[in-house]
Protein backbone atom coordinates (compact mmCIF):
# COMPACT_ATOMS: atom_id res chain seq x y z
CA UNK A 1 0.00 0.00 0.00
CA UNK A 2 1.17 3.51 -0.75
CA UNK A 3 2.15 5.97 1.95
CA UNK A 4 -0.35 8.66 2.82
CA UNK A 5 -3.50 6.60 2.70
CA UNK A 6 -6.29 8.04 4.74
CA UNK A 7 -8.40 4.89 5.02
CA UNK A 8 -8.51 1.16 4.40
CA UNK A 9 -11.97 -0.22 3.50
CA UNK A 10 -12.28 -3.97 4.06
CA UNK A 11 -14.82 -6.38 2.61
CA UNK A 12 -15.28 -8.02 6.03
CA UNK A 13 -16.54 -11.52 5.29
CA UNK A 14 -14.31 -11.77 2.23
CA UNK A 15 -11.22 -11.13 4.39
CA UNK A 16 -12.47 -13.33 7.24
CA UNK A 17 -12.75 -16.34 4.91
CA UNK A 18 -9.16 -15.75 3.75
CA UNK A 19 -7.83 -15.50 7.32
CA UNK A 20 -9.59 -18.52 8.83
CA UNK A 21 -10.85 -21.86 7.69
CA UNK A 22 -14.57 -21.62 8.21
CA UNK A 23 -16.67 -24.71 8.79
CA UNK A 24 -20.39 -25.05 9.28
CA UNK A 25 -19.79 -25.28 13.04
CA UNK A 26 -17.73 -22.07 13.14
CA UNK A 27 -19.24 -19.14 14.98
CA UNK A 28 -19.38 -16.09 12.74
CA UNK A 29 -19.37 -13.82 15.80
CA UNK A 30 -16.10 -15.32 17.07
CA UNK A 31 -14.50 -15.19 13.62
CA UNK A 32 -15.59 -11.55 13.19
CA UNK A 33 -14.08 -10.70 16.58
CA UNK A 34 -10.80 -12.42 15.65
CA UNK A 35 -10.73 -10.59 12.31
CA UNK A 36 -11.47 -7.26 13.99
CA UNK A 37 -8.72 -7.88 16.54
CA UNK A 38 -6.24 -8.43 13.68
CA UNK A 39 -7.47 -5.23 12.00
CA UNK A 40 -7.13 -3.33 15.27
CA UNK A 41 -3.49 -4.38 15.57
CA UNK A 42 -2.90 -3.36 11.95
CA UNK A 43 -4.59 -0.01 12.52
CA UNK A 44 -2.52 0.58 15.66
CA UNK A 45 0.72 -0.16 13.78
CA UNK A 46 -0.06 1.87 10.66
CA UNK A 47 -2.10 4.69 12.24
CA UNK A 48 -4.41 4.32 9.23
CA UNK A 49 -8.18 4.21 9.91
CA UNK A 50 -9.89 0.98 8.95
CA UNK A 51 -13.53 0.55 7.93
CA UNK A 52 -14.78 -3.03 7.81
CA UNK A 53 -18.04 -3.68 5.97
CA UNK A 54 -20.20 -6.77 6.52
CA UNK A 55 -23.36 -7.94 4.80
CA UNK A 56 -26.18 -7.29 7.25
CA UNK A 57 -29.39 -9.21 7.71
CA UNK A 58 -31.57 -6.44 9.05
CA UNK A 59 -31.22 -2.68 9.49
CA UNK A 60 -28.09 -0.69 8.72
CA UNK A 61 -25.73 -0.42 11.72
CA UNK A 62 -22.41 1.29 12.33
CA UNK A 63 -20.03 1.22 15.24
CA UNK A 64 -20.09 4.13 17.64
CA UNK A 65 -18.23 7.22 16.50
CA UNK A 66 -14.74 7.14 17.95
CA UNK A 67 -14.63 3.35 18.20
CA UNK A 68 -11.24 1.92 17.26
CA UNK A 69 -12.57 0.32 14.09
CA UNK A 70 -15.37 1.70 11.96
CA UNK A 71 -17.66 -1.31 11.50
CA UNK A 72 -20.60 -1.26 9.12
CA UNK A 73 -23.34 -3.86 8.79
CA UNK A 74 -25.28 -3.06 5.64
CA UNK A 75 -29.07 -3.22 5.55
CA UNK A 76 -30.55 -6.46 4.23
CA UNK A 77 -31.42 -4.67 0.99
CA UNK A 78 -27.78 -3.77 0.22
CA UNK A 79 -24.72 -6.01 0.06
CA UNK A 80 -21.34 -5.08 1.49
CA UNK A 81 -20.08 -5.12 -2.11
CA UNK A 82 -22.61 -2.48 -3.17
CA UNK A 83 -21.93 -0.39 -0.04
CA UNK A 84 -18.20 -0.35 -0.85
CA UNK A 85 -18.82 0.56 -4.50
CA UNK A 86 -21.21 3.37 -3.50
CA UNK A 87 -18.73 4.61 -0.89
CA UNK A 88 -15.90 4.73 -3.43
CA UNK A 89 -18.14 6.62 -5.89
CA UNK A 90 -19.00 9.17 -3.19
CA UNK A 91 -15.39 10.08 -2.41
CA UNK A 92 -14.70 12.11 -5.57
CA UNK A 93 -11.10 13.41 -5.41
CA UNK A 94 -10.39 11.76 -2.04
CA UNK A 95 -10.72 8.27 -3.54
CA UNK A 96 -6.99 8.14 -4.31
CA UNK A 97 -6.32 8.07 -0.57
CA UNK A 98 -8.38 4.90 -0.03
CA UNK A 99 -7.33 1.28 -0.34
CA UNK A 100 -10.02 -1.34 -0.88
CA UNK A 101 -9.37 -4.83 0.50
CA UNK A 102 -11.40 -7.44 -1.38
CA UNK A 103 -10.91 -10.42 -3.64
CA UNK A 104 -14.17 -9.65 -5.40
CA UNK A 105 -13.30 -8.73 -9.00
CA UNK A 106 -16.33 -6.45 -9.41
CA UNK A 107 -15.47 -4.36 -6.34
CA UNK A 108 -11.82 -4.02 -7.39
CA UNK A 109 -12.80 -3.14 -10.98
CA UNK A 110 -15.14 -0.34 -9.82
CA UNK A 111 -12.68 0.90 -7.19
CA UNK A 112 -9.83 1.12 -9.70
CA UNK A 113 -12.07 2.83 -12.26
CA UNK A 114 -12.77 5.56 -9.69
CA UNK A 115 -9.08 5.84 -8.71
CA UNK A 116 -8.83 3.84 -5.47
CA UNK A 117 -6.01 1.43 -4.76
CA UNK A 118 -6.90 -2.24 -4.28
CA UNK A 119 -5.38 -5.25 -2.60
CA UNK A 120 -6.72 -8.79 -2.65
CA UNK A 121 -7.94 -10.14 0.66
CA UNK A 122 -5.48 -13.05 0.59
CA UNK A 123 -2.54 -10.63 0.20
CA UNK A 124 -3.84 -8.41 2.99
CA UNK A 125 -4.41 -11.50 5.19
CA UNK A 126 -0.68 -12.24 4.95
CA UNK A 127 0.07 -8.68 6.11
CA UNK A 128 -2.34 -9.08 9.01
CA UNK A 129 -0.83 -12.39 10.07
CA UNK A 130 2.58 -10.73 10.14
CA UNK A 131 1.40 -7.64 12.01
CA UNK A 132 1.84 -7.28 15.73
CA UNK A 133 5.39 -8.58 15.73
CA UNK A 134 6.82 -5.21 16.69
CA UNK A 135 4.12 -4.40 19.25
CA UNK A 136 4.71 -5.10 22.93
CA UNK A 137 1.35 -6.87 22.89
CA UNK A 138 2.42 -9.60 20.50
CA UNK A 139 0.91 -12.99 21.26
CA UNK A 140 -1.37 -11.45 23.90
CA UNK A 141 -4.98 -10.50 23.71
CA UNK A 142 -5.64 -6.79 23.40
CA UNK A 143 -7.54 -5.74 26.47
CA UNK A 144 -9.05 -2.29 27.09
CA UNK A 145 -6.37 -1.38 29.62
CA UNK A 146 -3.76 -1.68 26.84
CA UNK A 147 -5.49 0.94 24.72
CA UNK A 148 -5.32 4.70 25.05
CA UNK A 149 -8.47 6.57 26.09
CA UNK A 150 -9.05 7.54 22.46
CA UNK A 151 -8.98 3.88 21.40
CA UNK A 152 -11.12 2.43 24.21
CA UNK A 153 -14.55 1.13 23.47
CA UNK A 154 -17.31 2.28 25.72
CA UNK A 155 -17.69 -1.13 27.33
CA UNK A 156 -16.45 -4.65 26.68
CA UNK A 157 -19.69 -6.33 27.82
CA UNK A 158 -22.65 -6.90 25.55
CA UNK A 159 -25.85 -5.11 26.43
CA UNK A 160 -28.50 -7.09 28.24
CA UNK A 161 -31.85 -7.65 26.53
CA UNK A 162 -33.40 -5.11 28.89
CA UNK A 163 -30.80 -2.48 27.93
CA UNK A 164 -31.28 -3.21 24.24
CA UNK A 165 -35.05 -2.80 24.61
CA UNK A 166 -34.59 0.56 26.35
CA UNK A 167 -32.31 1.78 23.57
CA UNK A 168 -34.68 0.47 20.91
CA UNK A 169 -37.57 2.40 22.49
CA UNK A 170 -35.43 5.50 22.60
CA UNK A 171 -34.28 5.37 18.99
CA UNK A 172 -37.11 3.55 17.21
CA UNK A 173 -39.89 5.68 15.92
CA UNK A 174 -43.16 3.78 15.87
CA UNK A 175 -45.35 4.85 13.00
CA UNK A 176 -49.05 5.17 13.83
Amino acid sequence: MREGHSEIVVDGYNLMYKLYSVSSSSSLDILRQKTEKQLLIFQHETKCPVTVVYDGKSAYRESAFGAPLHIVFTPASKSADQWIIDYVKSLNTQVKLVTIVSSDDEIRRYARAFGAQCIKSEEFAIQLKNSGRTLPLQNKQIRPEHLSMKEKKFNEKLLSNQEVNRWMKLFTHDKP
